[in-house]
């Protein structure tokens, strides 16, 4: 079992394949796994997931099962990150994400959505913007400003959701049940944090190519 009290600490292993339905009766059985493995609130959840097969997931959604059984709405971070291997599951520590490469794609929006409601206006600072590497999966950094934004919070009423779903000028696009969406599930790195301005709104974005 983990416990921990926010400080740096030896990571451990949920084996099972990380899902990111937690209303089906496969994903309440690993959100069950999840909370049964960690004894305390994370403060700056370092996620690590491994899965072995080809399937289209966004990140966000990866994380949405881990962080909500741990009860992470306070967290002041989240690094999350995927890759492939054999043996399947999440590796959870405590650790606080490192700062985006210096040459990232970066752009400071003022006044992020914060719930994913459809039909919402284009963010203006993103007009205009390239999409970076196209084809090639991402690293994304968000850094919000104010001090009390819920981080943790990967649901549909939560900061993270919908901001990323705004990116595809950034991530580019695809075709997700008929209709055309941000390219979200090429960021295999998420990085969030808080805090950075406190008395402001605003967010700082960062998207950089990774290799491999």
């Amino acid at each position: 079992m983990l416990t921990m009290t926010g400080g740096e600490r030896a990571p451990i292993f949920i084996a099972g394949k990380p899902l990111t339905d937690i209303w089906a009766a496969p994903g309440l059985k690993w959100q069950a796994t999840v909370r049964a493995a960690i004894s305390e609130p994370l403060i700056h959840p370092r996620l690590r997931f491994i899965r072995n097969d080809r399937a289209q997931f966004d990140l966000d959604n990866l994380a949405f099962p881990v962080l909500a059984a741990s009860e992470c709405s306070a967290c002041d971070s989240v690094w999350a990150t995927v890759e492939a291997g054999e043996l399947e599951g999440v590796w959870v520590s405590e650790e606080r994400p490192p700062p985006a490469p210096a040459a990232s794609a970066s752009v400071y929006i003022a006044r992020p959505s914060v719930a994913s409601i459809s039909g919402r206006a284009a963010v203006p600072e993103l007009v205009g913007k390239s999409v970076v590497a196209e084809g090639c999966p991402l690293g994304l950094a968000l850094m919000f400003d104010a001090a009390e934004t819920q981080v943790g919070e990967m649901s549909y009423d939560g900061p993270t959701k919908s901001l990323v779903d705004d990116l595809g000028p950034l991530l580019g696009f695809r075709m997700y049940r008929g209709r055309q969406v941000s390219a979200d599930n090429r960021i295999k790195d998420l990085r969030i944090s808080r805090g950075h301005h406190p008395g402001t709104s605003g967010v700082t974005v960062s998207v950089w190519p990774l290799s491999g």
